[in-house]
């Protein structure tokens, strides 16, 4: 009998275990859960993350499709962006977003292109040109366009990519960018989306072409300038926070203000 007895309370102890340690495990994954809140022109933080780096620089990516007009939208102020943390060559020529060569522009996505015509109507860059490429102290910088110009399947995010994409944005919308792993943003900015509609099209609805985005951008006080600027100090004030102010663009007031509510 004492043996039975024995037996009983082992099982007993084992079966409280096994309560106690699924206990503990679902605690931890609510603790882990991400937990986030919104820093503005839709962006979000999330608690308790610490930024992730690539060769002891920041890991920025950015996923969109070809054909999406608030994917294009955003890749105008991530150009901007990453602009104060390193260079962009095209064709080993150092380029800025106030100074591109407009007129090398396709309807259709080619590899040579700078701008392309989405199918969505709004002309954009062509972060997929192999001419153009980006340099960096700071940045680790990693562009996937998932679907072509025509919606069929191009590019597969990198497993990093996959990862979080499946903890923030599960379902799959684009643009989906992230910096650092400890911020990011489903969608373009709210800045470049006025009213739903990306600034790249004018109140008809056609998109402008390169050459009138670029002249409007370098147009103080004009909406495309707005628009995009605000949308790139965001990023900027971001990368700034995760890389504690190292590089010289966080001394600017435009981003140190928005830095100092992180």
């Amino acid at each position: 009998m004492a043996s039975l007895k024995l037996i009983h309370l082992v099982y007993a102890v084992v079966a409280m275990v096994v309560v106690i340690v699924a206990a503990f495990l679902a605690t931890a994954y609510l603790f882990n859960a991400p937990v986030t809140s919104a820093i503005g022109n839709g962006w979000k933080q999330v608690a308790g993350v610490s930024a992730y780096t690539v060769g002891g620089r920041l890991y920025v990516s950015f996923i969109g499709i070809e054909g999406c007009q608030f994917c294009a939208a955003e890749r105008y102020a991530l150009f901007a962006a990453l602009s104060n943390f390193g260079n962009w060559t095209y064709y080993g020529s150092a380029v800025t977003l106030s100074a591109l060569p407009t007129g090398n522009l396709t309807t259709n996505p080619e590899p040579y292109s700078l701008f392309y015509k989405a199918s969505e109507g709004d002309w954009t860059l062509n972060f997929l040109s192999p001419h153009l490429s980006y340099t960096s102290n700071y940045i680790d910088f990693v562009s996937t366009e998932t679907l072509d110009n025509n919606g069929n399947p191009l590019q597969n995010p990198t497993a990093i990519q996959n990862g979080y994409l499946s903890k923030y944005d599960s379902g799959g919308s684009v643009p989906f960018t992230v910096v650092g792993g400890n911020f990011y943003e489903i969608g373009a900015g709210e800045s470049l989306v006025p009213n739903g509609i990306p600034v790249l099209f004018n109140p008809n609805g056609v998109g402008y072409m390169p050459s009138y985005i670029i002249s409007n951008f370098n147009t103080s006080g004009s909406q495309m300038n707005s628009s995009i600027t605000t949308e790139s100090n965001y990023i900027s004030a971001i990368i700034c926070f995760d890389i504690s102010n190292a590089a010289p663009a966080c001394s600017t007031s435009a981003i140190k203000l928005i830095s100092s509510k992180l």
